[in-house]
């Protein structure tokens, strides 16, 4: 075969490989793009379910906000991306924050104490606590339909005018100027079908998850309005793990040696809006509720459940780490003879399985020494005095050993 055959056999196989290798380019390019936009039409879907476009707008808007469980994202729960807790939701230099969840109820009255007794160990322990301490108050807003515009964290204006015991809390600048104070709004969260609580109050309380996702801050201790501060607030915090999600105080309904169980009315949480999302969820799975498959003790068997104090022994999210407080740190009133308060001087007290403190005779607050303190400071607190709260004696170890078998206080009319 003459050269000129030759070179052009050649060059009609290298025409053909090239068009072939455009060809196989082509294809592989509409396939990648076809796969991503079917990925990304599915990420966007994940992303954005629920989100109208602008043409579907209005009902479609609506629709969006009238269900907690919709079930697009998560297999119970539905919440909308959305952007990050601005700074400003966060009280400048607080390094202790406490948050209190309130009802507007005798209960404000046990808020207004434990403000005061905050505000009352801060001045007893300057050096460690003064412009460190702050207070963030949570209330149920029925107009709040959105747990996307909840997660924006904004201090709103105190919305009690009555009863009278929550509409000052703010109104103290004696006080609020060693504690500053804010309000934020809380979503109501629909209950299950399946939950029963034991207690009516129980089950408003269930409100009160959605304050694990107050990212405001690190951490947060949580306290229930029927505490009262006494000393160390600062070392409740510091001395706490880093790793741990959850460190609850110990349940002690059997007896002071009774440390298996987490109990809701104190826990320092690092919150996160995944760990708000989890439990979320968990609530409305039945199989969740690992004692009662009913959430009988609301946010208490929650927290058991997650933590694996109860139910399966690691807990049902393994990726969030739990400990229990040291005794001390929070006290209930029937054990105070425990050794462990013999060691330590009591953090704080609980009223809990006991009298709540609004519902004594007043006259009879002073019988017993926790009774007379809670009295004190919230009578300080009322009168918006600093000096007054700083006069509020709490005994020592040696005075609350012998309390143990006395009976509290009746409630007032026999409630």
């Amino acid at each position: 075969m003459s050269p000129q055959p030759r070179r052009m056999m050649v060059l009609g196989l290298l025409t053909t490989l090239m068009l072939a290798l455009l060809l196989t380019a082509h294809l592989t390019r509409a396939t990648e793009s076809a796969l991503a936009v079917k990925v990304g039409g599915k990420v966007s879907e994940l992303l954005h379910a629920g989100l109208p476009d602008s043409a579907t707008q209005g009902d479609e808007v609506e629709k969006s906000k009238e269900s907690v469980v919709s079930g697009e994202i998560g297999k119970h729960f539905h919440v909308r991306p959305s952007a990050s807790t601005p700074k400003t939701a966060a009280v400048a230099g607080c390094e202790y924050p406490v948050v209190i969840h309130v009802t507007p109820d005798g209960h404000c009255t046990g808020v207004l104490a434990l403000y005061g007794s905050i505000v009352r160990n801060v001045l007893m322990q300057p050096e460690a606590l003064k412009g460190k301490t702050c207070v963030h108050v949570t209330y149920m807003d029925p107009a709040l339909t959105s747990i996307e515009e909840m997660y924006k964290w904004t201090a709103r204006p105190n919305p009690f005018s009555t009863p009278e015991d929550c509409a000052k809390l703010d109104k103290m600048p004696a006080l609020n100027d060693v504690v500053p104070i804010r309000f934020q709004a809380l979503r109501g969260i629909e209950k299950p079908d399946f939950m029963q609580a034991l207690l009516a109050e129980w089950l408003v309380a269930l409100n009160k998850v959605h304050s694990w996702a107050f990212d405001a801050y690190p951490l947060i201790l949580l306290m229930d309005a029927d505490s009262i501060q006494i000393t160390n607030l600062h070392l409740i915090f510091d001395e706490s793990n880093p790793r741990d999600t959850i460190t609850g105080a110990p349940d002690q309904f059997n007896d002071c040696g009774d440390r298996s169980r987490i109990n809701g009315g104190m826990i320092l949480l690092r919150p996160s809006r995944y760990f708000h999302i989890n439990a979320l969820e968990m609530i409305y799975d039945q199989d969740s509720s690992c004692t009662s498959q009913r959430w009988e003790q609301s946010e208490q068997e929650l927290l058991n459940c997650l933590c694996g104090t109860q139910g399966p022994p690691n807990g049902l999210r393994h990726e969030f780490s739990c400990a229990i407080m040291p005794f001390y740190n929070s006290v209930w009133p029937r054990n105070y003879a425990c050794s462990a308060v013999n060691v330590e001087p009591m953090r704080s007290i609980h009223f809990t399985a006991a009298t709540k403190p609004w519902k004594v005779d007043p006259q009879k607050l002073s019988e017993r020494f926790d009774y007379g303190f809670w009295g004190c400071v919230l009578n300080g607190t009322r009168g918006g005095s600093g000096e007054v709260l700083k006069a509020c004696e709490m005994a020592g170890m040696e005075e609350s050993r012998k309390l143990d078998t006395l009976i509290t206080p009746e409630p007032m009319g026999g409630e």
